[in-house]
């Protein structure tokens, strides 16, 4: 038996056995994640092997992993970027954890747990591990665009775990949670980033600078590495996670221009803690409590998976991401990783959960950390799969949906339209909260207002129950319509940014957009507001108020896809006229009413395209854009339905986001012969 005693002996111990499993699930060809996890059960202390790692050192050493796999993973970020990405990331945070938040406390209570247990399942089901995706995105090499979505997403996960555990510490110590120390919190941690952003931005770029001119990569690293813990332990001081602080420095060292080099120098040293980091995470997992607790583990984790996939999936298509973008970010986050932990432990610590509910959140995210790497391996594919089998007109609609959004999140207020937003979002959130008190205080009837009715009315007290519910919903009746028409006013603003005023009339495109955006908007508001709720509710009621949003939701969709499939139809001599006004030029774009830019694309002899069909090329499932019209001499515009042969010289008309033309333009002018591995 060989048991380390110094971290000498640590170090070398776990990278010994990691080098062994790595080289051979490397050969298997197989993610070295997971090689790593099973490194850490051999030098575990849970395994009887005699081999074994302190289990304490090895966690003080795995945090050197996470703050340079976050620093890594900074330096491939700006803040443009980053303020790029913040709407879009926050809007499929909101949704999925509000989401996630729910589901993880129905599994509690599923579970037989306490009130309390369940709310902390549902907090650490909720928050994905960006350290664990980061080093997976390594090893896969995914496309830019999912990575810049999904770290988004994570940022502003670990944003968000900061303010549960301030509402859980409060909530397990028996004190009251209060929109006060809510926002407090809130406002503690935008001013730090605020401060320590500001700061950054003027130092540490210049000081990248002028040691870069020193020419000497030993000197670049340490100087790099040095502010990378420099801001990871403030952040610490500050009461934040070191992850936070070691991207923020990767992000503002960015900002000096030399991030590929410094890229390329940190990672040797980012690799050897990184893999410290993953076993660790391995020497957590106790088979014999998995063995004792395995159906919790099971529920679990199928929650971890299912509800991430669809909570994010569905956030991102509907802020206007392509389907296959979608499924592949949604897969890549069915995880959860060290805020679990840190969530769990606080449980733990306060007595607010029991010994067992720790070790499953372990066993949780060691399961789903082993299940990351194939999911994303298999999300490009289940991504094509699930775009190309949409139904024809939903498919153009979120293409086309996608493009209207990017526009919307790149203009501005046009002229005549309110340049401020304030007041449907004060409407908005001042109508959410109204709600949730009302539904609250009814379920927990402080004034006793159940019984009051019974006395009065001479009715048992069930059916007086159902009065003073009945009661309830009547109140909440203006904040529900407060809600709507902030809802909707807020909507038709944003849409002003991607239409022109002159399409938006009823029944135009323009208007399902708006609808649309509506429907986001009231998404995102309700799921975090059922997860806050749903404690004060029995769980038919919850399920009950889940499934008819999802009935409407649904309902609204199909509503908004019809009406944009008339207008594709009605607008053929639109789409006619400007392309007659530019003469079919491949290099122009232009604009349709309603349908926004459009984009031609002229197919040259021996490219993949010709000969072929749309449905055969699948061009829709594979970028995100989809052909809104041919223009075909002769024949001149057909509106396509995917059966139709393409021909040399044939200009396709192509609506999408930007990113998504881009990538259906080279896939239009792929030689033939080169066609076929990409399938």
């Amino acid at each position: 038996m060989f048991a380390s005693h110094n971290f000498l002996e640590d170090l070398g111990l776990v990278l010994c056995v990691a080098a062994v499993t790595t080289v051979i699930f490397q050969a298997l060809k197989q993610p070295v994640v997971v090689g790593y996890l099973i490194a850490g059960l051999i030098v575990g202390p849970h395994v009887p092997i005699p081999l074994f790692a302190d289990s304490a050192r090895i966690h003080t050493l795995s945090e050197l992993g996470v703050i340079l796999l976050m620093f890594a993973l900074g330096l491939e970020f700006d803040l443009r970027k980053l303020i790029r990405l913040g709407p879009t990331s926050g809007f499929i945070t909101a949704l999925q954890v509000g989401l996630m938040l729910w589901l993880g406390y129905m599994c509690g209570r599923a579970l037989g747990w306490t009130t309390l247990e369940s709310i902390f399942t549902g907090a650490f089901v909720s928050i994905s591990s960006t350290t664990i995706v980061a080093k997976a995105f390594e090893d896969e090499r995914v496309d830019r665009s999912l990575r810049e979505l999904a770290m988004g997403v994570l940022l502003a996960e670990d944003l968000t775990a900061v303010v549960e555990l301030a509402v859980l510490t409060a909530l397990a110590s028996g004190a009251s949670v209060s929109v006060s120390m809510i926002a407090v919190t809130v406002g503690r941690l935008a001013l730090f980033l605020v401060a320590l952003v500001g700061v950054g931005i003027l130092i540490v770029p210049r000081a990248i600078r002028l040691v870069v001119r020193l020419d000497r990569p030993e000197t670049i690293l340490i100087a790099s590495v040095g502010i990378c813990f420099a801001f990871a332990i403030v952040a610490e001081m500050a009461g934040y996670s070191v992850a936070l602080g070691a991207f923020l420095a990767g992000m503002l060292v960015a900002e000096s221009g030399e991030s590929r080099r410094i890229e390329h120098l940190v990672a040797p040293v980012r690799d050897i803690f990184a893999a410290v980091f993953f076993v660790s995470v391995g020497m957590m997992i106790e088979p014999a409590l998995i063995v004792k607790y395995w159906p919790a583990l099971v529920l679990l984790t199928f929650a971890v998976v299912f509800g991430k996939v669809a909570g994010v999936s569905i956030a991102a298509m509907l802020s206007g991401t392509g389907v296959k973008t979608s499924v592949q970010a949604g897969m890549s986050l069915a995880q959860i990783g060290e805020f679990s932990f840190i969530i769990a432990g606080v449980g733990l610590q306060m007595g607010a959960t029991r010994n067992f509910i720790y070790t499953l959140a372990v066993s949780v995210s060691a399961v789903t950390t082993f299940l990351t790497p194939f999911l994303i391996r298999a999300s490009g594919p289940v991504g094509e799969f699930v775009a190309g089998r949409l139904p024809e007109p939903l498919g153009a609609f979120t293409a086309l949906y996608g493009g209207w959004m990017e526009r919307m999140r790149g203009g501005s207020a046009p002229p005549g339209e309110p340049r401020s937003l304030r007041f449907p979002i004060i409407e908005i959130g001042a109508s959410a909260a109204a709600i949730i008190a009302i539904l609250i205080a009814n379920e927990i009837d402080p004034l006793d207002f159940t019984t009051r009715i019974a006395v009065l009315s001479g009715y048992s007290y069930f059916d007086a129950g159902l009065i003073a519910d009945l009661f309830a919903l009547v109140a909440c009746v203006p904040f529900v319509a407060g809600l709507f028409y902030g809802s909707r006013n807020l909507a038709r603003a944003l849409a002003a940014r991607a239409i022109p005023a002159e399409a938006r009339g009823e029944g135009s495109a323009a208007a399902a957009m708006a609808e649309m955006l509506q429907l986001t908007i009231l998404v995102v508001l309700v799921m975090p507001m059922l997860a806050i709720v749903q404690p004060f509710l029995g769980p038919v009621e919850g399920v009950g108020a889940l499934a008819i949003g999802v009935l409407l939701m649904l309902i609204q969709v199909w509503r908004s896809v019809r009406r944009m499939r008339g207008q594709m139809r009605a607008a053929a001599g639109l789409i006619a006229s400007a392309i007659a006004g530019v003469g079919a030029s491949v290099a122009a774009e232009h604009e349709v009413e309603g349908l926004g830019t459009i984009t031609p694309v002229k197919l040259n002899a021996g490219t993949i395209a010709v000969g072929s069909t749309l449905r055969e090329i699948n061009l829709r499932s594979r970028t995100g854009a989809t052909a809104i019209a041919i223009a075909r001499a002769n024949d001149g515009l057909i509106v396509p339905t995917g059966g139709e042969a393409l021909r040399e010289g044939d200009v396709l008309e192509l609506a999408g986001p930007r990113d998504a033309i881009e990538a259906a333009a080279r896939i239009l002018a792929r030689p033939r012969e080169a066609a076929a591995p990409a399938g």
